[in-house]
């Protein structure tokens, strides 16, 4: 998506705690010289941030500065119109951040009920999924502009923003009041919501920690704020096939049967989750292996390996009396319990420690690969209350808001990086600066077309997100979730109460596994895409904004009608669709939902776009309408003109089997097409070290070359045996 400029270069230090003072509930100071960290990017400090907990200091890696020098300086937005803030005696600290009434404002974490958030007020809190309110699994402070910029609230605070609404009555852009007098109501429209012209947003703290950031492109801007944050997620190659979620009163003959059973169906497995069963008590937990479920948990979890299949635990962190935790954490934990449980305070060390240790001791040494860290998120009712305390003196609601990325930061970095070995696993809560911590959100809600929304919603917040599976309606709609799922970040079957499996709807089966093959074919180019979210924070999967070349259609108007009852103040409703997103860096899925579950329109961005499977032409910056018969019951793909496709000859069974198989490379359109395949051994972080391999793949004049420009790794993938073309 194009963007307009606004401003010019300033790039100063600048330190705000010495104009608090001058600040008042009436007079707002301006800033007009942050300080620049990086090409493209800037920090204002208001008050004492020293104080607060910021996200920044617990992202999975410092900045990648080394990448970030390289980028192009571009200008400071805010230089002729510059932010402002105030500190009111009580410690309200608000920042006015100028816009104009024609912006678009993206972003705000994972709000599901669309990515544009103009003319909203949000409280980005951490809270069970939320419908419009900001509340929501990962509420991320961080949003950015169809002018050229971005804007990260670096806090752990509760924060309240007013996005394109509210009017200062001092502001020089007060539009015209319009009289809604019946009798002499002029042509103009009255609304509830004038056009304002700037976001404000407002903590109560000792200060407040606001980052810029700038950028040639929407995406280039998402990359840098990820790159500052670390770089994005590289999992392993295992955790991108398919994982498989069990019942939770499962023991280890029901997984054994399970495994069994999908190597009969024919369907791809990598990983296998239990749920809460696994543990001698939940909800609050212990950790410790149910041995009547479970006899001997490492035999168990060796099996597994054997397979090629990695063993996934789900826990919440809340922990029983009955644990021999208990003790030893009590002290360490908050004033107030979750479902009985203690609530660890893991802002310190020593929490941490204990929690780690135990883990390893219990978990990782016999083979857990990783974990599903459920209930970090939470109604208010069930978690700890505002008041709550905390022994290390941060304040509950900080702890609340970093919690999910606390714990990943332990998991990530105190059991597994420590050892060298990557993790994938789940989460349930996370926030900013996450976007280098290998871990996928989901939710409780299961509304079709908001699980789409997520994947865009994701990408502009240094997130992941996975649509999964659980049960369905009906045929169709079953295999339109596997579809979803199975282009996003983990492929998830998660039937941990209907006890569902790939292949109970029978009428589409055949269509299901083929999806689910095609992933596995696909995992060359996927794995590519992650490999660019970690060097170059470019999303894998992500919002069509971010796309160069797609325009934009507003919103679906409904028009308002005055009724004294059910629209007293004409408000307008606008339908918002997130229904398509990227898929790497070339294909682009349109998937079939909810009452578009067989037949749906696709918009095309400019340039020429081919149909995935047969290569043919289908346009260039317009609409189309598809339908599930004519796609022969596949998941609508679309790719751009000129993309090489690096895919397996052929699915494989496990990611195991990945390694060393041929390679197909196709070719869409008629331009010349270049492909950069990244490899390295898909398990370890070596490659941090420079140790991978970067194969480039050119398709020109209708002749396939491979070249090895970097060789520093033994080959992932095999050679390429077949150049495809698909330009019909």
């Amino acid at each position: 998506m194009k963007i307009k400029r606004i401003g010019t270069l300033a790039c100063f230090s600048f330190c705000l705690s010495s104009l608090l003072s001058a600040a008042s509930m009436e007079d707002l100071t301006p800033v007009k010289n942050p300080e620049q960290l990086a090409p493209g990017i800037w920090k204002l400090s208001i008050g004492d941030v020293s104080k607060e907990l910021r996200y920044t200091d617990h992202a999975a890696a410092p900045p990648r500065m080394e990448v970030l020098n390289e980028k192009v300086d571009t200008p400071y937005p805010f230089a002729d119109n510059p932010i402002s803030f105030y500190v009111s005696p009580d410690k309200r600290i608000s920042v006015r951040i100028p816009a104009d009434t024609d912006e678009s404002i993206y972003g705000f974490g994972l709000q599901l009920d669309g990515i544009k958030k103009s003319k909203k007020v949000l409280n980005l809190n951490v809270d069970h999924w939320g419908k419009g309110n900001g509340r929501t699994h990962a509420p991320v402070p961080f949003y950015i502009s169809s002018k050229g910029y971005g804007v990260f609230f670096n806090t752990a605070r509760f924060l309240k923003a007013y996005v394109l609404c509210g009017n200062r009555k001092d502001s020089p852009n007060l539009p015209e009041p319009v009289d809604r007098n019946p009798v002499t109501r002029t042509a103009k429209r009255w609304t509830a919501l004038p056009d304002s012209d700037a976001v404000e947003a407002h903590i109560v703290g000792n200060g407040l920690e606001v980052m810029i950031f700038s950028g040639e492109s929407l995406l280039d801007i998402v990359s840098r704020y990820n790159l500052y944050n670390g770089g994005g997620a590289m999992p392993p190659l295992w955790g991108l096939g398919f994982w498989n979620r069990t019942k939770a009163s499962y023991n280890e003959s029901d997984c054994d049967a399970d495994i069994k059973r999908f190597e009969e169906e024919g369907f791809p497995l990598d990983v296998l989750g239990l749920e809460p069963g696994w543990m001698t008590m939940s909800y609050p937990c212990t950790f410790e292996w149910q041995k009547e479920r479970f006899p001997n948990p490492g035999a168990f979890s060796q099996k597994l390996l054997d397979q090629g299949i990695r063993l996934n635990l789900w826990v919440n962190p809340y922990i029983s009396p009955e644990a021999k935790l208990y003790e030893p954490m009590y002290p360490l934990s908050g004033s107030h319990t979750v479902w009985l449980g203690i609530v660890p305070d893991y802002t310190l060390p020593e929490a941490r420690r204990l929690l780690a240790e135990q883990h390893q001791r219990e978990h990782v040494d016999i083979g857990v690969s990783g974990y599903k860290i459920d209930e970090v998120d939470g109604y208010d009712q069930w978690l700890w209350p505002d008041h709550a305390t905390f022994p290390s003196g941060t304040s509950a609601e900080a702890v609340r808001q970093a919690y999910g990325v606390l714990l990943q930061n332990t998991t990530y970095n105190d059991l597994f990086k420590k050892h060298n070995t990557r993790t994938y696993g789940l989460i349930r809560s996370s926030n900013g600066g996450a976007s280098g911590y290998p871990y996928v959100l989901y939710s409780d809600s299961y509304n079709h077309e908001q699980y789409i929304t997520g994947l865009s919603a994701a990408s502009l917040s240094g997130i992941l997100w996975t649509p999964e599976v659980r049960q369905a309606a009906n045929d169709r709609e079953w295999l339109n979730r596997f579809h979803v799922v199975c282009f996003s970040p983990l492929a998830m079957l998660n039937a941990w109460s209907s006890g569902k499996k790939p292949w109970d709807y029978a009428d589409v089966t055949d269509e299901v596994r083929k999806t689910v093959e095609l992933r596995m074919r696909l995992l060359p180019y996927l794995y590519t895409a992650f490999s660019e979210y970690n060097r170059k924070g470019v999303p894998p999967i992500r919002a069509m904004i971010l796309e160069d070349g797609y325009a934009e259609k507003k919103a679906v108007t409904q028009k308002a009608k005055l009724d004294d009852v059910r629209n007293p103040y004409e408000m307008v409703k606008t339908v918002q669709k997130t229904n398509q997103y990227m898929f790497g860096p070339s294909i682009m899925v349109a998937p079939f939902y909810n009452q578009y579950h067989s037949e749906r329109t696709v918009q095309l961005p400019e340039g020429d776009w081919y149909d995935f499977y047969t290569g043919e032409l289908v346009g260039s910056n317009t609409t189309i309408t598809v339908n599930a018969e004519g796609m022969e019951n596949h998941l609508p793909l679309f790719v751009k003109d000129g993309a090489l496709i690096p895919m397996l000859t052929k699915p494989v069974m496990n990611t195991r089997d990945a390694y060393g198989q041929k390679l197909e490379v196709r070719h869409y359109g008629k331009k010349d097409g270049e492909f950069t395949l990244y490899e390295d051994d898909g398990k370890t972080f070596d490659y941090e070290e420079g140790v991978f391999r970067l194969r480039q793949l050119t398709m020109a004049e209708g002749a396939g070359n491979e070249k090895i420009i970097r060789d520093k790794a033994p080959a992932m993938f095999g050679p390429v045996t077949q150049w495809t073309t698909m330009n019909k």
